[in-house]
Order: structure tokens, then sequence, then C-alpha cells
């Protein structure tokens, strides 16, 4: 069972917020709630760190339940949108609402000029400004509408209050009239002050006849073409973080994208755009781990071999920890150092901990920590984690492919396979869901489905060896040793040449010779697997194809030589 029935089960008698004071959780409406950080985030259009970040420094009200173990939270639409309103007091020096320096953001609506002066378009002119006013007015029902006529500057005005209000003018809409044949024709403009850079503009013609109809629908197309476009421009730089804070920002969110799609080329250029975070902001963590999790994943799907790679991603998430010990994200970082490259279990345990404990919201901790729990052969508990990620984030793709290479490891083949669809739903191309699909299917003894899911894994990932590999391994278990032996001279081509031997899928090679039923050779690979620090180790005392061989000395021998016990 996941977090979220947990909290279902949870009296709401027994949630106290972070202040102290007792919340009446049974009055308010339960579409009020919001039942955890990502719906809390999702509401304000933010990182779940971020959020966790304003509740810890910004007071944003956010209420707990407490458990035996982990906690969950919730908090009320309502407290935001009031939260929200006294930060933006509090931001534009309106503490105090009597305050009569108080600023009231403004739109200035400001006829510039009517073609001729003639009196019919005066009236159009009147008439499209009194609808775009009233329309405006409903948009932006806090924020009083301004008007100035043409070579006029704005006045002091009385607020809805009826308190003296100093208008900051932040847009201005403008317009000009036409008379064009029997079309009325007005070019509508809207700018930013004080500079007037024009943001936004629409030609529009109207036929002569109903007047107030057609001002009303010029009208309706101003004012939704404004809000659509505020509302989408970038948020001006909160205070105290410069413009390179909010470069360094977006170039990790961008290599977030780019390393979520798992591709040799995509993981490349996650790596350019954390490393452009780190040079706009080299004291944000985030982009540091990022970059660690990214030079580890180009190890783990053997594109480039650990040795080369894995020191630099240990540095990486040891500098993200430095400058946030409390992140969750630098934990798992190195978690998965420890695991897949130092093969430190114990330590790769406490940090995988550590992060769930910094922060249960975040899906990878769970995610990665399957992993660990898997090569334990503690199956249950991995699959708890991996399911618990999946609650946390339900269209992740990798996410949904972990899941069935958890329950492929417990021997739960039918499982394994509804995961792998769920995720081809999702992302029909991806193509570890297909290889994985394809090792499932090899066990469940559907030899021609899996090679067929192989050749798509083979054409989606550009031909990588460790694919091939596990197609060598379908064609022995078949019968058809002779491909087989085709696609290991290959391979052992590639080791012996000097331009293919960084990286090769040596426990993969094993996995066929063992298949192949030459021991001596499954042996000779599986010890080099050890000696480059192949990332797929951990799986070796739960992975099917070695069962013929889990009780010989020699494989007891390598299991217990990377510090795991034989299954």
């Amino acid at each position: 069972m996941g977090m979220n029935f947990s909290r279902r089960l949870m009296p709401l008698s027994r949630s106290i917020p972070t202040n102290g004071t007792r919340v009446d959780a049974v009055s308010s409406s339960r579409e009020d709630r919001l039942d955890s950080w990502k719906e809390i985030a999702c509401y304000l259009r933010r990182e779940v760190r971020t959020v966790q970040l304003w509740e810890k420094n910004e007071g944003l009200p956010v209420h707990r339940h407490f458990h035996k173990s982990l906690g969950s939270v919730f908090a009320f639409r309502s407290e935001i949108e009031r939260w929200k309103r006294e930060v933006t007091k509090a931001q534009t020096g309106n503490e105090h609402p009597s305050d009569a320096s108080k600023v009231c953001r403004s739109v200035c609506v400001h006829v510039l000029r009517i073609a001729n002066e003639n009196g019919e378009l005066r009236e159009w002119g009147e008439s499209i400004l009194a609808n775009t006013l009233l329309r405006l007015r409903e948009v932006y029902p806090e924020r009083l509408v301004a008007l100035s006529v043409a070579g006029a500057d704005l006045p002091e005005q009385t607020g809805p209050n009826n308190g003296p209000e100093r208008y900051e003018r932040e847009y201005l809409l403008c317009w000009n009239l036409e008379d064009h044949d029997t079309q009325i024709r007005a070019s509508v403009f809207l700018e930013s002050l004080p500079e007037r850079k024009l943001i936004w503009s629409l030609p529009y013609e109207c036929e002569r006849g109903n007047k107030e109809r057609a001002a009303d629908e010029l009208a309706q197309q101003i004012v939704q073409c404004v809000w659509l476009k505020l509302i989408s421009l970038p948020k001006p730089t909160p205070p105290g973080q410069s413009e390179e804070k909010r470069r360094s920002q977006q170039a990790y969110l961008k290599g977030r994208y780019f390393w979520k799609l798992r591709r040799q080329d995509s993981l490349c250029k996650a790596i350019q755009c954390f490393e452009a975070a780190i040079r706009q902001d080299p004291q944000s963590a985030l982009p540091y781990s990022g970059l660690a999790d990214s030079l580890t994943l180009l190890s783990f799907y053997e594109i480039v071999s650990p040795s080369e790679i894995m020191p630099a991603a240990r540095r990486a998430a040891l500098k993200a920890i430095e400058l946030a010990p409390n992140l969750a994200e630098a934990h798992v970082s190195l978690a998965d150092v420890l695991l897949h490259f130092d093969r430190d279990w114990q330590g790769a345990d406490r940090e995988y901990r550590r992060a769930i404990s910094c922060n249960p919201e975040y899906a990878l901790g769970y995610h990665w920590y399957s992993n660990l729990l898997t090569a334990k052969g503690q199956h249950q508990a991995a699959q708890l984690a991996v399911m618990n990620a999946l609650e946390l984030d339900p269209v992740s793709v990798i996410t949904l492919v972990w899941a069935g290479v958890t329950s492929y490891l417990a021997r739960q083949f039918d499982d394994a396979v509804a995961h792998y669809k769920n995720a081809l739903e999702l992302e029909p191309n991806f193509v570890w869901t297909h290889m994985y699909l394809a090792q499932t299917l090899e066990q469940k003894g559907e030899f021609h489905a899996a090679l067929t899911e192989f050749e798509t894994a083979i054409r989606l990932a550009g031909g990588n060896s460790c694919v091939k590999a596990m197609k060598a391994h379908t064609y022995a278990l078949s019968g058809d040793k002779n491909s087989a032996r085709g696609i290991l001279r290959e391979l052992r081509g590639k080791a012996g040449s000097k331009a293919g031997s960084d990286c090769i899928p040596s426990y993969d090679i094993a996995a066929t010779y063992a298949a192949l039923a030459e021991p001596d050779l499954m042996i000779f690979w599986l010890d080099r697997a050890c000696r480059e620090r192949n990332m797929k180790l951990f799986t070796l005392p739960q992975d099917p194809r070695f069962d013929p061989y889990r009780n010989r000395a020699e494989f007891q021998n390598v299991v217990t030589g990377i510090g795991l016990a034989p299954a």
C-alpha cells in the first residue's frame, strides 16, 4: 500500500498545522484541500522543493498529519490565497491595508489617435473603449484599470476603498482607428511601461452596421488576448534572486527534461544544461545532482565505461550535499554512486534513507532505493518502494519500466509485462521498455516475440551493445546457438579493438555464456564485469538467467565477492 492510502485512513481530528494551532479540518470543504506536496506545488505552479522552501522561509500555511514513521501534509486553497495576498502586500510595502502609499498595479488604457477625427470614428472609439474597460474590470477585479486620454498623464485617483492610491503603471493598452471603405479598421497594441516595448498587437476589421455588437466582439478579443499575454509573461525576478540564478534554474529544468528521455543524445544534452546551470550559479546544489545522475545513467546504460565517468559523478553528488546538506536529490545521487560503482551497500542504504527522510515526496528516491532492496533479495520491500514512486509520479515512463524490472527479478513475469505495456501506452518508442519487455518474454518462453522486441530496441538505441548481448541470450536459450555466437564474436571484436574497448556489456555476455552451457566462460566474463565495475552487477543474485548455476561454488564466490548474499 502507498502513502496516499495511509493518508486516507488518518483521522482528520489529528491534523495539526505547522504553527501549532489546531485546524478544524472536518468543517473545511474537501474541495478546498490539497493533500500532498505535489498537489500544493501544482496549485502554486512551482516545484515541490520551492514550495517546501516557502513553507520554511516564507510562512506558507502547510499542515501535517503525524504518523508513526513518515508524515503527510495538506493545505487549504483559501489559506494559500490569503498567504499570497499578504506576501504581495509585504513585497510592495503594503503591510498595512490603510497605508496611503500602497501601489495599485494597473493596465492603462490609452486611446492614442483616431484617423481623420471624424464623428463616426469617434463614436466607434468610445463604444470600443467602454466595452473594453467593462471587460477588463471583470478580468482584473482587484486591479483598477486606469484610463488616460491622449497626451495626458495619469492622475492620482481614488481606489476601491475610497483611499488615495499611487499607480505603478505596468502596461499600456492603446489602439488606432481608421476609416477603410465599408469597414472600420482597428490596430490594437499592448506595450510595457515605462520603456514602451511592444508586447502584442492585433489588426482587426469590422463591418459597419451593428456598432455595439462589433465593438463588444472586438473588446472580448482584446481582453482575452491581454489576459493570455500577461499571464504567460516571465515572472519578475524575486527580491534577492539574481538573473543568473533564474537562468541557472531554467537550465536545470531543461536538463532534467533531457535526462528523463534516457537516450544517449539526450543525456549528453542534459549534461550540457547542468554544466551551464552550474556556470550561472555555482552555489546551486540541484545542477550538481542532475550532473551526477546523468553521468550515472551514461554508465548504467553501458554507453561510457564506469571507471571513466563515475568518479566525476561522485564528486558532483558530494558537491551537491556540501551546498545543500538536506537536499533529497543530492543524497539520492550519492546513494546511486555508492550502489552501482562503489558497491557500498550499507552506505547506499544510509543515503537512500536520508534522502527519503529529507523529502518523502521525491519519487526518484523510492525508485532507485528499490534497486538496492532487490539486490538484497527483499522483493516485497522493493516493490513497495517502486510503487510509492509511481504514486508520486504515476506517468513516469521509466518508473513504470522499473516496476516491471522489479517484478521480473522477483519472477513475477506477468506483472512485469503489464507494467511494460502501461509504459508503452505512454511512450511507444521508449527503448528501455522494449528491451526489458523482450527479456521478460524470453523468460516466459515467448522467444519469437522477445526477438521482435529486441529488434525494436536495437533500432531505437542505435545498435546499443548491451541490447545486442541480451538478444544473444535469447538466441542461445531458444536453441539458435549459431546466431548467439555470431553476436558474441561481434562484441568480443569490439572488446579487442582500441576504439571499442571503453564499454563492453560483460555482464550480459556472461549471461549468454550461461545460456550456452559454458560455465567457465560465464565466470570469466563475470570476473571481468566485476573488475570493470559493471553497473548491472547488483542484479546478479536475483537474475533468472543465472539460475542453472546458482548453486555452483564459482558463481557464489562472485556474488559474495561483491558483498551480496547468494539467493
